[in-house]
């Protein structure tokens, strides 16, 4: 009996620990130039979203859909770079190593650009196969970058 109460005792101090920090994720300081960058990301992600879906199969192939979705998804990609200077009042989750090696910064944003650019050449092409495998470079293009330049999630 005294075992059950022990846990329970440590359960809710967990929660309620839990609760006065805020969550289990540490809060990050985010200023203006941060809060422009995040907001540029998210508004990219709904076309991406868009044309993963497609080309999974969740939803049928439509290829105008897809060619507009790839045209905007191009545009809206360049917004969120506009926006990477060094926010004295907090980077939210881009980590220092962004500043640290611009140069190395720089490659992997034009890595990324060559592939949506590559993207979108392939989707005004109308070849599903071919724009699965563009999706995906993409997709190892945010995840390189995440991983070296972004706070895990």
């Amino acid at each position: 009996m005294n075992a059950k109460i022990t846990q329970a005792a440590l359960a809710a101090a967990t929660v309620f620990t839990l609760a006065a920090c805020g969550g289990a994720e540490p809060q990050v300081a985010k200023g203006p130039i941060s809060e422009a960058r995040t907001t540029a990301f998210k508004s990219m992600m709904p076309n991406f979203s868009s044309m993963g879906k497609m080309v999974k199969g969740d939803e049928p192939y439509e290829v105008e859909k897809f060619k507009n979705a790839a045209a905007v998804f191009a545009e809206e990609s360049k917004k969120p770079f506009e926006h990477f200077q060094k926010d004295e009042q907090g980077d939210g989750d881009t980590l220092p190593v962004t500043w640290e090696k611009p140069d190395e910064f720089k490659a992997a944003e034009e890595k990324f650009h060559a592939a949506v650019a590559n993207l979108n050449a392939k989707a005004q092409g109308g070849n599903l196969e071919e724009i699965k495998a563009a999706y995906g470079e993409v997709g190892a293009n945010c995840k390189s970058c995440h991983d070296t330049f972004r706070r895990p999630k």
